[in-house]
């Protein structure tokens, strides 16, 4: 379709729908989306009431897709939810007027219909994303003066920065340059913007939850290299034929959009960056939710710093569990050690009650390392004075990130000295576990230490 729709495009449309699994019982409603939710409701109906409408028991299935024709076109709607059915019901007349009220936690595909996010018909995926158009070079614009005037060229072709082929996932990924030009009609008026459009071209077709899966983790790939919270800003998809089957996915989701700062941008050239792409899609399906923890919490600013401090130390120590796989013995010498403790405790006269299962369950993690030792190993692993610039005394440093989030996972313990309860100092002391943790994550992906630790320099010392 010729018309443009953003992830969190502002919208009303009228038009008429149908459960895709039953396309002859149609209905008309209205689409509407305000930037954060996805809405359809349908139009009022009259009802006769029935008992079963008063307890609220009789309410018909949630289609599972949903097919529609509005006043843009061709669209499709998957994943509903019934959050009421307003009206009003008069008993004593016998009759009344309802109307369904749904909410979209799934997506919308505006252009045309597709089967479900689950048929792997889509061939390619167009994405743009926030704040990354400085961070790529431009479209290669270029502006000649003569006497009589200034002539600006534009090339006809977008501008290539990058191609690479992520065999983990089989897809190719290419990053195009696009002009993005507009010029008014009179020529009162004209504009020409580079912006960066990321295309997926995978090696089978795939469905719309596999790009919508691709889309997020480059969410979270491009945050990582600009330090600050990128979003996903458009998606177009495209079937069998880009000219009959192509549209735009509306998908509003919460969270916050900062603004790049060029001090703390990962600074790579185009091969650096092909191999980071393919090793961020290499990466274990267990990283995934490690890479949602991090970037959730940053995206998603709380009002407690409490709550930010706690996300960002879980996923600390999420980070050791899914890179370093120690353990306090060898398995073979905890077999042995966990077997005479079960046959001790099988002894005893309380093996079989509450104290002596609580026993066997805690000797399962006995090889486990401790909080403490997981957080000095991974200091242990970036060069001290480094370490020392960023986070100040190391030992300081995990004293007060361990006390203080046992203090508020445990509330009546004792406030050890380096716990921090003050709202400002919770505040700095997040941003410096932030730049750690992207340190690490940086580091998995193959980047050396000393050649990104002066944007990591920059961002700790933004609040300082």
């Amino acid at each position: 379709m010729d018309e443009k729709f953003e992830l969190h495009s502002k919208f009303q449309l009228e038009g008429v729908f149908w459960d895709a699994a039953r396309p002859d019982d149609k209905f008309a409603g209205t689409l509407s989306c305000d930037g954060k939710r996805l809405e359809l409701v349908t139009r009022a109906e009259l009802v006769t009431p029935t008992p079963a409408m008063l307890m609220g028991t009789d309410e018909a299935s949630v289609p599972d897709v949903v097919h529609g024709f509005t006043v843009k076109g061709d669209c499709t709607i998957v994943g509903l939810q019934q959050i009421n059915t307003p009206g009003l019901l008069d008993y004593s007349r016998g009759r009344g007027v309802r109307w369904r009220y749904f909410r979209v936690i799934g997506a919308c595909l505006m252009g045309w219909h597709l089967e479900n996010d689950t048929a792997e018909v889509l061939t390619a995926a167009d994405l743009t994303y926030t704040g990354i158009s400085e961070w790529f070079p431009g479209c290669g614009a270029s502006i000649a003066r003569t006497e009589g005037a200034s002539v600006i060229s534009l090339p006809k072709e977008r501008r290539s920065v990058l191609d690479v082929c992520v065999l983990a996932k089989r897809f190719n990924l290419l990053i195009k340059i696009d002009p993005n030009f507009q010029f008014h009609l009179g020529g009162k008026n004209f504009s020409a913007q580079s912006e960066p459009i990321i295309m997926l071209e995978p090696a089978n077709p795939r469905s719309l939850q596999w790009f919508v899966e691709v889309m997020h983790r480059l969410e979270n790939f491009l945050s990582l290299c600009l330090g600050s919270s990128v979003r996903a800003k458009t998606m177009r998809l495209i079937g069998k034929s880009e000219d009959t089957e192509s549209g735009w996915v509306i998908r509003p989701r919460g969270g916050k959009i900062e603004k790049p700062s060029i001090a703390i941008w990962l600074r790579c050239d185009s091969s650096q960056l092909s191999s980071a792409v393919a090793s961020w899609f290499s990466m274990s399906e267990e990283f995934t939710p490690l890479e949602n923890l991090i970037y959730g919490t940053i995206r998603h600013s709380s009002l407690f710093v409490e709550t930010e401090f706690l996300t960002l130390a879980q996923a600390i120590e999420s980070f050791h569990r899914l890179t370093d796989k120690s353990t306090v013995a060898e398995p073979q010498v905890f077999a042995q050690v966990k077997e005479d403790l079960f046959g001790f405790i099988s002894q005893q006269s309380w093996a079989n009650s509450a104290i002596g299962d609580r026993c066997k369950e805690a000797t399962n993690f006995l090889n486990d390392p401790t909080f403490k030792t997981r957080i000095q190993s991974l200091l242990a692993g970036i060069d001290p004075e480094r370490l020392k610039t960023l986070v100040g005394d190391p030992v300081a440093f995990e004293q007060t990130l361990r006390q203080t989030r046992n203090y508020l996972t445990h509330p009546g313990t004792e406030k050890k000295g380096k716990v921090l309860t003050d709202p400002k100092e919770l505040f700095l002391f997040n941003q410096k576990l932030h730049v750690l943790l992207r340190l690490l994550m940086l580091k998995t992906m193959g980047f050396a230490e000393e050649a990104i630790f002066d944007q990591m320099f920059q961002q700790s010392h933004r609040y300082a």
